[in-house]
């Protein structure tokens, strides 16, 4: 049982705006549609093939770090992340992301398209997957604590 002002309390989690919501349930049809074969139903991931996004540090840090992701793909211990920037519109990857940061009992922020668009931007010459240090650098720089 938890109160407010319990020591251990969670924090109140904001509520979606009417555009948020509409965001968050259409990213859940594209996280079914797509990313659920690897990360599978409750987020948790698959052994040598893909991280849990449940908890997930990168999944959680500024926005700007789960979308550079998504555009470019990511490269670490547990298998490829693939790039889906071509596939996806800035719309569809920050509905996925705004569902992947408020399901689970997760309490990430929404994404925004237009985040998605300046990322897009200025990542554009970009060729290769994201390392884990480089976005661990990042989220060092924006306030997250970088680790997986």
């Amino acid at each position: 049982m938890e109160w407010p002002g319990k020591p251990g309390a969670s924090k109140p989690i904001a509520p979606l705006t009417p555009e948020q919501q509409q965001r968050f349930t259409a990213g859940q049809e594209v996280y079914r549609n797509v990313c659920q074969a690897c990360h599978q139903p409750d987020g948790r991931g698959m052994e040598k093939i893909a991280p849990p996004l449940v908890g997930s540090t990168f999944a959680l840090a500024t926005p700007e770090v789960p979308v550079r992701i998504l555009l470019h793909g990511k490269e670490g211990s547990v298998g490829l992340m693939p790039p889906v920037g071509q596939i996806f519109t800035d719309d569809q990857i920050a509905s996925v992301l705004t569902y992947i940061r408020r399901e689970w009992g997760q309490d990430g922020s929404p994404v925004e398209p237009a985040t998605v668009n300046a990322v897009r931007a200025a990542t554009k010459g970009r060729s290769r997957p994201w390392t884990d240090a480089e976005l661990t650098a990042l989220g060092r720089g924006s306030g997250g604590s970088g680790v997986q």
